[in-house]
């Protein structure tokens, strides 16, 4: 535990893995398969696959950028932020598009204060308690075309380059994050959130959360798996709420 980190409670914000975890149209489920069994082998073992982006993950620059940070240069361990939260429910709940502009950033800093340098900041939307109808599977087989127009068909809240932009370079945010399927809107060609060209130190967008704290700034997080050459990888949130 990092010297001088105090809580009052912990907060997992992870969806669990499992068949019914959301993901982009496309993307392989996770699977199980049983590799030995007590009964024959005295032991229980299963093998498990899925993809990179499924679930509660981060992204790394490199999915999409040509020679962008893998997963464990983005993100290197203990991946330990401070947590900036903007309230974005209300205009999510009435608008599917939704996205959080530079405008947004601005307000949040007039009720705030300035972003903190190397925080994570993340939009609560609401739509992490909203069930398959908003934030399920969209579950789609096929190559790349069927997947590309599969997305053409959905709509969640998400980031605008310009306050991505205001965000990493104009005040240092290590990462963004979001309770919705993805940091960009699922119709943007270039994914220019994920790809961002982040300042030196990594960083990356995070979405697919269960949840985001209540509180909108002071609490912690921490990690995904260290996949080498990740373009992505799931990560298990905990927050360390004051």
């Amino acid at each position: 535990m990092p010297h001088g980190l105090t809580f009052t409670r912990l907060a997992d914000l992870s969806h669990p893995i499992g068949a019914g975890m959301p993901r982009w149209p496309g993307d392989p489920p996770v699977t199980f398969l049983e590799m030995a069994c007590r009964e024959e082998d005295g032991y229980d073992l299963r093998a498990f696959a899925m993809g990179e982006h499924g679930g509660t993950h981060v992204n790394a620059p490199g999915s999409f950028l040509p020679g962008g940070a893998d997963v464990r240069a983005a993100a290197p361990w203990p991946l330990l932020l401070p947590l900036a939260v903007l309230d974005l429910r209300a205009r999510a709940a009435a608008d599917h598009g939704a996205r959080c502009t530079q405008d947004d950033v601005l307000a949040w800093e007039e009720a705030n204060g300035r972003v903190p340098r190397g925080c994570l900041f993340v939009c609560n939307t609401g739509w992490h308690g909203c069930g398959t109808s908003r934030n399920g599977s969209w579950e789609s087989s096929g190559g790349a075309a069927r997947r590309a127009r599969s997305r053409t068909a959905m709509r969640f809240p998400s980031f605008t380059p310009d306050a991505v932009h205001l965000l990493v370079h104009a005040r240092g945010a290590r990462g963004i994050g979001i309770d919705t399927h993805g940091v960009d809107a699922p119709t943007t060609g270039n994914f220019c959130a994920i790809a961002w060209p982040w300042p030196p130190g990594g960083g990356g967008g995070m979405p697919g959360r269960a949840g985001w704290p209540a509180r909108h700034r002071g609490a912690r997080l921490a990690g995904p798996l260290p996949l080498c050459g990740g373009t992505g990888a799931p990560v298990m949130v905990t927050a360390f709420i004051p």
